[in-house]
């Protein structure tokens, strides 16, 4: 799912703490993002490419 299709599944008033999203093809988990606060994500994926992406549009995102 892309990010504004994500987004357009919470409403602007909707606050997530401690959620998990997984997403996965072919019966494996691909990405797994984890929101500690409304700021705050944890992000894990089998393709590093989905990693680089994140780098690249959010370039203060620090690696664990």
């Amino acid at each position: 799912m892309d990010t504004l299709t994500l987004l357009s599944l919470a409403t602007p008033f909707l606050q997530l703490i401690d959620a998990e999203a997984r997403g996965s093809a072919e019966g494996r988990v691909m990405v797994v993002l984890t929101e500690i606060d409304s700021s705050l994500w944890d992000v894990r994926a089998v393709d590093e490419r989905v990693l680089s992406e994140l780098r690249r549009r959010y370039p203060g995102a620090t690696d664990l």
